[in-house]
């Protein structure tokens, strides 16, 4: 698929951005675009500087802007570096298959949530969970709010991994900041959690 260079560089610059953080994104797209390689998505993982563990990644096609479908998880000051990451198609070169096998090594198995919003997919550590009660569900609307200090965060019924969906149950959920508000995102209920996750959410 062709990148379109202008798009590709919207979409990890405001990403990158929203953390403080400019990863030398434009060589890394020059050397990819110079050299022909098939890129199906692009994008940025996010991970510790010191133990290089991989907290959040996110990928966009290479062909189009994703910026009005993006959105963040904060990071709490936690001190993060950047990496462009490259999604090759099905053909692509196999050096370029085994570098995105490399950086993904982690973020493909249960301690990580995948959450998508059209084209951009953004997967987010475990350890990003937080836990509120159910305050409120509307059945009819397919929306509720759950309760977290003193403001109820917003959440759709597409996005509970549970069923049927209550008033008043614990549940876990990923906060992620987006362009309408705070949201609740893989929302779990409490008693479906592996005991030995619970200890990581705050």
């Amino acid at each position: 698929m062709e990148i379109n260079v202008n798009a590709t560089m919207k979409n990890l610059g405001t990403f990158t951005h929203a953390y403080g953080l400019e990863p030398d994104n434009e060589k890394k797209i020059e050397a990819i675009v110079k050299k022909g390689i098939r890129v199906a998505r692009v994008g940025i993982l996010l991970r510790d500087p010191v133990t290089k563990e991989e907290l959040i990644s996110f990928d966009v096609p290479v062909h189009m802007d994703c910026t009005k479908q993006m959105f963040w998880i904060a990071i709490d000051g936690k001190p993060v570096e950047a990496k462009p990451i490259c999604i090759p198609e099905t053909n692509s070169d196999s050096w370029l298959k085994n570098i995105w096998k490399k950086l993904n090594r982690k973020m493909d198995d249960q301690d990580y949530y995948l959450i998508e919003e059209g084209d951009f997919k953004l997967r987010a550590y475990r350890s990003f969970c937080k836990k509120g009660v159910i305050e409120r569900y509307l059945p009819a609307e397919g929306y509720g709010f759950i309760s977290r200090s003193r403001k109820g965060i917003f959440f759709l019924k597409e996005w509970c991994n549970f069923c049927p969906v209550r008033e008043g149950m614990e549940v876990s959920f990923i906060p992620v900041i987006t362009r309408k508000g705070l949201q609740a995102r893989a929302v779990e209920e409490i008693k479906s959690i592996p005991l030995e996750s619970l200890e990581m959410l705050t």
